[in-house]
């Protein structure tokens, strides 16, 4: 695409952004969260963070001191399925720390923002990733897990909850301000957070942007998927479609390959020494990474500075010249501002610790 065209796609986002802050609806959900004004636990106090919703359960401790976090104590182990309510608090009560009263909860499946008490909590919306969470659609996360071991235990606990984008967001906190970053997730999925204020943080749900030109094969692959007309801007740029899309148009073009099971294949098609083939799968890089660099300048233009971008996800981190191309692109996007991505070490349990220190 022309830089023309990009421009366009991202003015598009801008305004997109600026009727959603308005109250407008728009192709982004656009979901506001409220941070807690102060800290939730007492100075050199311990408290862990739970980390769930990947294949992987993740649990740390950790204490503040002198205004840092230190991290103490870290697990990881394979994460059950939660068929039932039952089995995912039965889960947390056997990896809780029994000294522990305040607990941030990193959970990564649809949530509704709610603030109350003076922490974050989040109602869960629906089922995910093969986890049916029977007795828990519709309840207060937090609350939930709070009243359980009041209950059973006699254990007054504090538990905050965020998801994963938002508490990729906040892990940047540990090295920069609220005023100067935004986080991203560019991988399977896509998805951008920013903050408006120190204490209020919006989740866009970036995968449902619609004001762009989708691909031919973008389009068929939105038409053949579970969710028709749902997520288009992801389906022209994550690592779940790219693939896919390489699959489609080889097939278009009668060519004899076998097919790509994964946006790694792809990204090792690149230097394949069958020209075709590696022009066809630098394309789709570019083409995501183009798209990508729209939504990064679009954040940079809503908050009119310069940005540091808080980046997850493979794709953007690990294919072949796709974050490097996106630096190219802003470059002429948004000239005025400077740009800069990071990557935070253990975020998922920092951006967690986030949620309550």
């Amino acid at each position: 695409m022309s830089i023309d065209e990009l421009r366009q796609i991202q003015a598009n986002f801008v305004k997109e952004l600026e009727d959603a802050d308005s109250g407008k609806q728009t192709s982004f959900p656009y979901i506001l969260h409220e941070l807690a004004n102060a800290s939730l636990v007492s100075d050199n106090e311990v408290f862990q963070v739970l980390v769930v919703g990947g294949s992987v359960f993740k649990s740390a401790t950790l204490r503040g001191e002198d205004g840092k976090l230190v991290l103490l104590e870290r697990a990881e182990k394979q994460q059950p399925r939660f068929n039932t309510k039952e089995d995912m608090l039965s889960f947390i009560e056997s990896e809780l720390d029994p000294q522990v009263k305040v607990i941030a909860l990193n959970f990564a499946y649809p949530l509704k923002p709610i603030f109350e008490n003076g922490r974050l909590d989040g109602i869960l919306i629906k089922s995910m990733k093969e986890n049916r969470f029977e007795g828990l659609i519709g309840e207060k996360l937090g609350k939930t897990i709070e009243d359980y071991f009041r209950e059973k235990h006699h254990r007054d606990l504090t538990v905050s909850v965020g998801n994963d984008t938002i508490c990729l967001l906040l892990s940047g906190l540990t090295k920069f301000t609220s005023h100067d970053i935004a986080g991203g997730i560019v991988g399977t999925g896509m998805n951008f957070a920013l903050f408006l204020d120190k204490n209020k943080v919006v989740n866009l749900e970036a995968a449902n942007f619609d004001k762009f030109p989708q691909t031919p094969a973008g389009k068929k692959i939105d038409k053949d998927s579970a969710t028709p007309g749902n997520a288009l801007f992801e389906k022209e740029i994550s690592g779940a479609y790219l693939h896919q899309q390489f699959n489609l148009l080889i097939e278009q073009e009668g060519i004899a390959h076998a097919p790509l099971s994964s946006t790694f294949d792809l990204d090792a098609m690149t230097q394949s020494d069958d020209t075709q083939l590696a022009n066809i799968a630098r394309g789709l890089l570019d083409k995501s990474a183009s798209f990508v660099a729209c939504a990064i300048g679009g954040i940079t233009l809503f908050k009119k500075k310069d940005m540091v971008f808080v980046m997850e996800g493979s794709l953007f981190w690990n294919a072949s010249h796709y974050k490097e191309r996106i630096k190219e692109l802003l470059i002429e996007l948004v000239p005025h501002y400077n740009v800069t991505f990071v990557k935070v070490e253990d975020s998922p349990i920092f951006g967690g610790a986030k949620l309550i220190s």
